[in-house]
């Protein structure tokens, strides 16, 4: 064996447990946000806390025929806690979608006549519903889009504008998560 190749093999021995551990789906949306373990924390999580969150969805990553990954981020917030013993009554999360991402609310429908394809982002939009997520749609973006009430996928509440929802959320002791 060349000296390069035993230096070879010797920094996979050194690196290998270096190296993190693979991420996994679950346990709240089970096809999306996947998480790291973390086994040595060193800021414990607070017994009897509320997670009171607002995601601020503005932007859309990716483009229009992939799920947006800012969207995908409040799975991996509810699954990474989850993960860790907090249970989902104990999370209480809204997304405020406006600007260029108010096209992941788009029913089928509505995103066919935009896109021709169908809309990749419901699966993850109904999972997180299902998670007990509230997603609010900016109203000022919408009418900005000439996006109609009946093109947003359901479930999707209509809110005056994104400003006016973080003003409410936050006064109601949500964590802006931008």
């Amino acid at each position: 064996m060349s000296c390069r190749m035993l230096l070879l093999v010797i920094m996979i021995f050194l690196i290998q447990p270096l190296v993190a551990a693979e991420p996994s789906m679950g346990p709240v949306v089970a096809d999306y946000g996947p998480t790291y373990p973390i086994d040595e924390q060193d800021a414990a999580l607070p017994d009897g806390f509320t997670y009171k969150a607002v995601f601020d969805l503005a932007e859309y990553p990716g483009g229009e025929y992939m799920v947006n990954r800012n969207l995908e981020s409040v799975a991996r917030y509810l699954n990474m806690h989850a993960r860790n013993g907090v249970a989902t009554g104990a999370m209480d999360l809204a997304v405020v979608v406006h600007g260029p991402s108010v096209k992941n609310l788009l029913n089928d429908e509505a995103y066919r006549a935009r896109h021709r394809i169908e809309n990749p982002n419901l699966a993850l939009l109904l999972q997180l519903q299902e998670a007990g997520v509230t997603v609010y749609v900016c109203g000022q973006s919408m009418a900005f889009g000439e996006i109609a009430r009946n093109e947003l996928a359901d479930g999707v509440q209509v809110a005056l504008s994104a400003m006016t929802m973080f003003t409410i959320l936050q006064s109601q002791g949500y964590s802006l998560i931008p």
